[in-house]
């Protein structure tokens, strides 16, 4: 089933690649499935949480040459670390091999990733992110209006701090749906710290602040305008 799925997996990433005339590809926060209830953008998961499938077991005692223990341990880390940034690694070359110029992006969740709070879903390791040759963008993903400013701010310093380690373009993201600031003066000052910091590209998702569907926001058109505004303001009026 494991080499079945991989297999697939690859071959319709190579598949977009020849149908799909894009100018990018987008690897949208990537992760290993984890029950809903301990997953949290800051918060951690459960120790217990990992494969142990037999194809899985038998590629952990090829690397490390001993059976795959019972525990998450620091070796089982770094190998789902390693099998979750292998199968983007995989695909994303395929596609490059086919559109050289189209850029890979790689978005990965804003998470703190200290002794304390980390979400060990795979991608938890950004410099591993950031080494992988074949992503163009090291992205990582929205963070709500309600958290602290000074998380905000240490994500978007850290986001470019690996971009630049690695020669990547950095990516942030505003929260352009569901919830929304009090104030949308809010939005100016973190779109601030992102140009401040030297964010290369600045997203928001989604269309028209998710306007007349169930993820919108209360004012999901005037969120959409502020959003908007940011953007002319720091293009310069050309968006």
């Amino acid at each position: 089933t494991y080499k079945l799925y991989t297999e697939n997996w690859e071959e319709a990433s190579e598949d977009d690649g020849w149908e799909v005339p894009a100018d990018g590809f987008f690897w949208d926060e990537p992760h290993y499935a984890l029950p809903k209830g301990i997953a949290s953008i800051t918060g951690g998961v459960a120790d217990d949480w990992a494969c142990r499938c037999p194809v899985c077991q038998r590629k952990f005692e090829e690397q490390f040459g001993y059976p795959m223990p019972k525990l998450l341990t620091p070796e089982v880390v770094q190998f789902r670390e390693n099998e979750a940034l292998e199968t983007l690694r995989v695909a994303s070359e395929k596609i490059k091999a086919i559109r050289p110029d189209a850029k890979v992006i790689c978005c990965v969740h804003a998470t703190q990733n200290t002794y304390y709070v980390t979400e060990r879903r795979g991608y938890d390791n950004w410099d591993k992110v950031g080494a992988t040759k074949a992503f163009d963008v090291f992205s990582t993903t929205i963070i709500n209006y309600n958290l602290p400013q000074s998380f905000f701010v240490n994500i978007t310093k850290r986001t470019v701090d690996i971009a630049k380690k690695y020669g990547k373009l950095s990516e942030r993201w505003l929260m352009g749906y569901y919830k929304q600031p009090k104030d949308f003066s809010q939005i100016d000052r973190w779109v601030d710290i992102a140009v401040e910091e030297g964010v290369d590209r600045i997203a928001a998702w989604t269309y028209r602040g998710g306007h007349g569907t169930v993820v919108g926001a209360p004012d999901a058109l005037k969120l959409w305008d502020a959003i908007g505004a940011n953007y002319r303001r720091v293009l310069g009026g050309s968006f």
